[in-house]
């Protein structure tokens, strides 16, 4: 009897250390919360598409310039009741990133010692921490790999498994395309468990939604992948630059947030050791997602890219059942080496306050960023004081003013504060091409900096775009101008439009700007 009711005794304090550091969690989260520069990219699609101007970033533009439209949708949904993008972000972030925390440490993890850990582990985690807010999709690609994850571990394959299993990954890669690395070997090992045909129908049903999503994508904007994907594609960039600039995004994250790369680097080695099949199909989705991080070299925001990798992370390594027999003694000792190399990084999460971002330089070598601290002062929710437009920034008071000045086509470098507050009236011409389709396929300048591929702009574009007729010197720039027009300003059914989405993304159109040497006139 005395022994059951120590058993109760010890469940119920590690019941309760669990909702402790579950607290704990959401307050740094909260303390660290902000919202990007990039975030307004998609708030202003946002706008316009709860406003009634379709799913565009310029109005009577039809224009992808959104990486994640599972995200853009749910933020829509709330977006429509509030009108207001800032709060609604950081209350949905929120409220995602806690969901995906519960569903590991309830549902996925082995023990709740091992949860207990796993949660120290995402709040010590810089990267994860920054980006469980900041108005992009990655929470909402962590409680998806959460639900993915729950099915995956639980019981043989069998056709609902694999239904589900398919369903979630699809959902996964209609938020952010690339997660179909993580998803593919684990999918690719259930599929190969199940033995049978039926499992590949019962797959490619799961995968209605990406599917349906495309052939609308193919059709409402002419083009499968968003336009961000063509301005990173059409860069001109060698893959030895990109993978060397990959290498130094994995160097800063160690120097910035080693707790991060080395909990990635322990779960890798973990199912190299006990090389169970079903734990190296995940590593093996993780391992595709780190290189194709450095195949692509990396991005301009600090740890972004590996915070899907280290939920991945934790949960493969919850699995691992001799880690549920920890002794309260070797518990102790891994949560003080977890908090132990958080703390080594320059700027723990938990130690995070309103001044963050002050006094230091935010951009780093090789213009990789801190993206919280460059923009913490403006958009940190520490900072938000009652009646003020957040984000309080610049940019946001100059896109007030053009939306005062009404009508115009102006020429931006940084356009998501300024696009958002500037308002559907004023057509914005995007430097770095994330929202313009012709300045997309064109080559990039040179220096560049990764995420930042700058173009010139043609001679003749602006007043092309002021005018509404072609002025585009160059013949062949012109006339690859008015295809892709058609393609994004014409009659949704026009046979000739639907005949230019063809040309164009079977590479028929191409020799018309193959050879072109662009003037930086404008």
């Amino acid at each position: 009897m005395t022994r059951e009711l120590t058993t109760m005794q010890k469940k119920k304090v590690a019941a309760l250390f669990l909702f402790l550091v579950i607290m704990i969690f959401a307050i740094v989260v909260l303390r660290n919360a902000w919202v990007s520069d990039d975030a307004y990219i998609t708030f202003r699609t946002v706008n316009n598409f709860v406003n009634g101007y379709g799913l565009t970033w310029n109005v009577g533009e039809r224009v992808q310039a959104y990486t994640h439209p599972l995200w853009m949708f749910m933020v829509s949904a709330l977006y429509f009741f509030t009108h207001e993008a800032y709060y609604t972000s950081i209350f949905l972030s929120l409220l995602l990133s806690l969901a995906a925390v519960l569903i590991f440490a309830l549902k996925i993890a082995n023990s709740r010692t091992i949860a207990i850990l796993g949660i120290l582990v995402l709040t010590g985690s810089k990267a994860f921490i920054d980006y469980s807010t900041s108005g992009l999709e990655n929470p909402l690609n962590h409680l998806i790999l959460a639900l993915f994850f729950l099915v995956y571990f639980q019981g043989e394959p069998n056709q609902k498994k694999l239904f589900l299993l398919s369903l979630i990954a699809s959902l996964g890669m209609l938020n952010r395309i690339d997660t179909v690395l993580i998803y593919f070997p684990c999918l690719l090992y259930a599929m190969l468990r199940f033995r049978k045909k039926s499992g590949l129908y019962w797959a490619a049903i799961g995968f209605t939604p990406i599917v349906v999503w495309e052939l609308f994508s193919l059709f409402y904007y002419g083009f499968p992948f968003p336009n961000t994907a063509y301005a990173k594609l059409h860069t001109g960039i060698s893959d030895a630059a990109l993978a060397v600039q990959g290498i130094r995004y994995f160097k800063n994250s160690f120097d910035q947030d080693p707790l991060t790369l080395v909990t990635i680097i322990a779960s890798l080695v973990a199912a190299l050791l006990k090389r169970e099949r079903d734990k190296l199909a995940v590593a093996g989705g993780m391992a595709l997602y780190l290189l194709y991080i450095i195949k692509i070299g990396g991005d301009f925001m600090s740890g972004r890219f590996f915070t899907v990798v280290l939920f991945s992370s934790v949960m493969l390594l919850s699995q691992y059942h001799n880690l549920g027999i920890f002794g309260k003694k070797q518990a102790w000792m891994t949560g003080l080496i977890i908090i132990t190399v958080s703390l080594t990084g320059p700027f723990p999460p938990i130690l995070s306050n309103a001044d963050y971002g002050l006094q230091r330089q935010a951009i780093y070598a090789y213009g990789i960023a801190d993206e919280r601290a460059f923009y913490y002062q403006a958009s940190g929710l520490l900072k938000a004081r009652k009646g003020q437009i957040m984000p309080n920034h610049v940019w946001t008071t100059a896109g007030l003013e053009a939306r005062k000045k009404g009508p115009s086509v102006v020429v931006r470098k940084a356009i998501g504060y300024y696009g958002y507050f500037a308002g559907p009236a004023v057509y914005i011409v995007d430097e770095m091409a994330l929202s313009d389709p012709l300045l997309a396929r064109l080559p990039a300048k040179k220096p560049w900096r990764i995420g930042h591929f700058e173009r010139n702009i043609p001679s003749g574009y602006l007043a092309t775009l002021r005018s509404g007729k072609n002025q585009i010197k160059d013949r062949g720039l012109a006339e690859y101008y008015d295809k892709l027009s058609l393609v994004t300003r014409g009659n949704l059914f026009d046979r000739r439009r639907l005949l230019e989405i063809w040309n164009f993304n079977t590479g028929k159109n191409e020799y018309l700007i193959k050879n072109n040497q662009l003037s930086t006139l404008r």
